[in-house]
């Protein structure tokens, strides 16, 4: 693994800025948009995989310019339409193409249910009443069929010459949006954000573990995003952490690579 440490990385303990921590806490904002403003240029190709309330999609759409183009995948159709307006307002919609779907392992359809929190809707699981997700089944709720693709189908359909980032937030359906993405990611070797954790993987029957080894099975190194840096992880889960970005292993990392040591008390 390649990369640089910084210079203050021996008084820098690795963990997020007040910034950071702070724009976590907001919904549908994370600590990673500030990654994707410093490592998207001008005329990449990226896709964002559960577009939400359109924050991510935003940044990418200014950041690839009016020569790159953005992929925004949300099956929620009030998501929908509230992200195509944002991207009209940002003047980005030029650039943009929203897809009402779901990505999974194959073509087909399957109930969306929608709680009445912000940020929470998921496609059925296989264990949605064990301790540790049951709180999921207990919210009020509606259901919504929704179309499932491939990304690999969808990537050949819109005819992508490149794809530089994907980034994946699908409340626990990770792992069917990377079954479908194996030739996505042998054949254009994008960096790949992905949200990674224990609860919501675990009404799959599936650990965030299995997400990364999802990526990393392709040629991929693991590393989480603080204070404008990366830390590499060695390819494993870190307790403290959800959100993963992985870089394909033969190519220099976008930004400084600092070497912390995970204390034992946050390792999974």
């Amino acid at each position: 693994m390649t990369g640089t440490a910084r210079p203050d990385a021996a008084t820098d303990d690795g963990r997020p800025s007040r910034l950071e921590r702070a724009v976590d806490r907001v919904p549908f904002l994370e600590k990673e948009l500030f990654l994707l403003a410093q490592v998207i240029e001008p005329g990449m190709t990226c896709i964002d995989v559960g577009a939400a309330g359109g924050a991510h999609l935003l940044v990418m759409a200014k950041a690839v310019g009016p020569t790159g183009r953005v992929l925004g995948i949300e099956p929620r159709p009030r998501s929908l339409r509230a992200v195509g307006r944002l991207a009209r307002l940002a003047g980005v919609a030029d650039r943009t193409r929203l897809l009402p779907i779901a990505l999974a392992e194959a073509e087909g359809e399957l109930p969306l249910r929608i709680p009445m929190v912000p940020t929470r809707a998921h496609l059925p699981g296989t264990t949605i009443d064990l301790d540790r997700t049951a709180a999921f089944s207990r919210l009020p709720h509606r259901e919504l069929s929704v179309r499932t693709r491939r990304l690999d189908d969808i990537v050949a359909e819109e005819g992508l010459g490149r794809v530089d980032v994907v980034k994946i937030d699908v409340e626990g359906a990770e792992l069917a949006a990377l079954a479908g993405a194996h030739r996505t990611l042998e054949r254009h070797r994008p960096l790949v954000l992905v949200e990674a954790d224990d609860l919501h993987q675990a009404r799959y029957e599936a650990t965030a573990q299995d997400v990364l080894d999802a990526v990393t099975e392709h040629g991929y190194d693991v590393f989480r995003y603080r204070r404008g840096a990366l830390d590499a992880l060695d390819g494993g889960v870190v307790g403290d952490e959800d959100d993963y970005v992985l870089v394909p292993s033969e190519r220099q990392p976008p930004l400084v690579v600092r070497q912390v040591e995970v204390p034992q008390d946050v390792a999974a």
